[in-house]
């Protein structure tokens, strides 16, 4: 929502916001996500920490890494301001960021807390700014609202772009696009945390991307077109933890609407509407002795993906030119299962972890006998068997810092394709990717 421009596809893309299939994933995107990325645990030092950098990254394919870098700094400013810097970078398919956040917060007294967020990006259109106020904290509960207003000088920017280049644009035979908001988008955002009770705490996060209308125009020709947009996101978390045991339970939604017709006097083609729901529920435990741990993880998805309209894009896929609605809905069951050998001081550090990723696909077989067969033809990432065992080693010099690596044995043997179809299974490789992290707090 906060850096629309350097998504998948960019500010103009035909598949909405939240862009769970790309036609550029492998099969195994997802579960190279889940074997990668850092977990609830290690977000929970990420939030609480003043200062901090980690670093994730793992391999995409022959040639590519999935990279994500952030770090954040708290600096205490008098005796009742904080100036915070954040910043994110990732490149995993789904997106290719460079992200900043400035923010300023004053403490009121009384666990009151008033803020203000700026991002800052290379896109002067997508400049977005928050105001929140804050009462209490994440580690002993806290209730957080926060306004944003989305895109905030994109109007401005996007009218001296026109002006100032388009004839020229247009004189070089290059493509240049425009638009200008008659309702802009704002988010309106929730953070509420308990403290902990007996052992037991909860958490709510929720926003709503207010319905936005843009026209976007294009020098070369007529071909201007109008967007209506509707999004919003949810998430819960109740959890128990002691010394040695925490169990928890996770819901999270997201849902996001767009609307595209040609404008007035336009030759513009395609008239489609494009709406996405996930529905994603969690549960998770850990339990420790000594420097001994064991986790797992489940996560079972209920998916929709529709596009329909009178007209609807022909370029949703490399493979195909033909105008294809599509109504594709899916059950997805992720698993997580690990036994780790990770001290709290210091020490050497192992793990064996078991990653699988089941994907149902719902709805009429085609007549190859394969369920959404179209959809899959577009978007070969949905592979109904993922399973893999990830092996990592690294060292814990403190409870602030420590690095790791690993990789993974494949056991699916990659038998299909994404569409459904058997594949060679001489084409079985053993490895299946290797990844490492470097996190550091202070």
């Amino acid at each position: 929502m906060l850096d629309r421009s350097h998504n998948f596809g960019g500010t103009y893309y035909n598949r909405g916001l939240f862009r769970r299939n790309v036609y550029d994933m492998g099969p195994e995107h997802n579960l190279d996500l889940l074997t990668y990325r850092y977990k609830l645990f290690d977000d929970y030092d990420w939030i609480t920490a003043q200062n901090a950098y980690r670093v994730t990254f793992g391999s995409l394919g022959a040639t590519n890494f999935l990279m994500e870098n952030s770090i954040k700094s708290d600096i205490d400013v008098g005796s009742s301001g904080t100036v915070m810097v954040q910043g994110y970078h990732a490149e995993n398919v789904r997106a290719n960021r460079i992200l900043f956040y400035l923010g300023y917060e004053h403490d009121l007294g009384g666990n009151h807390h008033l803020g203000l967020n700026q991002t800052l990006t290379k896109d002067k259109s997508d400049l977005d700014a928050t105001f929140y106020y804050r009462y209490g904290n994440f580690a002993d509960g806290m209730a957080k609202i926060s306004f944003t207003a989305l895109d905030w000088i994109s109007n401005v920017v996007q009218k001296l772009d026109k002006d100032g280049w388009a004839s020229t644009y247009k004189s070089r035979g290059i493509v240049q696009r425009n638009h200008q908001y008659s309702t802009k988008p704002k988010l309106i955002s929730i953070n509420l945390t308990s403290p902990q009770y007996h052992g037991f705490r909860a958490e709510l996060l929720g926003g709503v991307q207010t319905y936005s209308k843009k026209t976007v125009t294009e020098n070369i020709d007529t071909l201007n077109y109008v967007d209506e947009e509707w999004a919003h996101y949810l998430g819960t978390l109740v959890e128990y933890s002691n010394d040695r045991f925490t169990a928890g339970i996770t819901y999270q939604r997201t849902f996001s609407r767009l609307d595209r017709e040609p404008a007035e006097i336009s030759n513009y083609q395609h008239n489609f509407v494009n709406r996405q729901v996930t529905n994603h529920w969690g549960a998770f435990g850990s339990a420790r002795y000594k420097s001994f741990r064991i986790e797992q993880w489940l996560w079972y998805e209920f998916n929709k993906d529709r596009i329909a309209g009178t007209s609807v894009p022909d370029d949703l896929s490399p493979i195909t030119d033909q105008n294809t609605a599509f109504n594709y809905v899916e059950k997805r069951v992720t698993l997580k299962s690990g036994i780790y050998r990770d001290p709290v001081e210091s020490g050497f550090r192992a793990g064996l972890e078991f990653h699988a990723a089941y994907t149902l696909p719902q709805g009429e077989k085609a007549q190859n006998g394969v369920r959404n067969f179209n959809f899959r033809q577009m978007y070969p990432i949905i592979q109904e068997r993922n399973e893999r065992l990830t092996f990592s080693f690294g060292y814990r010099f403190s409870k602030r810092f420590y690095f790791l690596a690993g990789w993974s044995l494949d056991l699916d043997r990659d038998t299909k394709f994404g569409n459904g179809l058997p594949r060679n299974p001489t084409t079985f490789r053993k490895f299946d990717g290797g990844f490492g992290r470097f996190s550091i707090n202070w």
